[in-house]
């Protein structure tokens, strides 16, 4: 049967995915020292293509969205055919969105958290910088074009940007 193949061939990978979000949520209880005060559900797909289907998400994902946590229902949804580092990168990055939304609940303002601490806190604890963010950041810092962190009009999907500076912010 075609539909027992592709569920075994799901749950084979389980397992692996289980491990990686126990591991984030580890590091991350220990980095923030905090307890995420829910069970946090994880929505699993079995390929990019069926996350890009999903109608969880209200609005249109965008194009390079790889995976989300929503912050009224504290859960992560993502692909899992994603390399093992850069799906356990993922897993990282959201988890850390799930703690943040539990420490700092988004009801308590109404203009939101600024972009470049929620996704530089997410990418601080996904640790690594990939080579062209790398760049980014040095041609900013030798063109002087660093803007002030303290204006917060980055703009929602804006790039890599506000990601690379939030990162750097909280390496410094």
């Amino acid at each position: 049967d075609r539909n027992a193949l592709q569920i075994a061939q799901f749950e084979q990978h389980l397992a692996r995915v289980a491990s990686y979000l126990e591991s984030a949520y580890e590091k991350l209880s220990a980095g923030l020292k905090h307890e995420v005060s829910q069970p946090i559900p994880a929505i699993l797909y079995k390929t990019w293509t069926e996350f890009e289907q999903t109608n969880l998400n209200p609005g249109f994902l965008p194009e390079g969205v790889l995976a989300f946590a929503e912050p009224g229902r504290g859960r992560l949804t993502l692909p899992i055919d994603l390399p093992p580092d850069k799906l356990n990168g993922l897993i990282q990055h959201e988890m850390t969105h799930i703690f943040a939304f539990d420490i700092i609940p988004r009801t308590l303002f109404q203009r939101g958290i600024p972009l470049w601490i929620d996704e530089g806190l997410a990418s601080y604890f996904e640790g690594v910088w990939a080579p062209l963010d790398l760049m980014m950041i040095r041609d900013a810092a030798i063109t002087e074009q660093i803007p002030k962190l303290s204006k917060s009009d980055f703009q929602p999907l804006s790039g890599r940007l506000v990601y690379n500076l939030g990162h750097a912010a909280f390496e410094f």
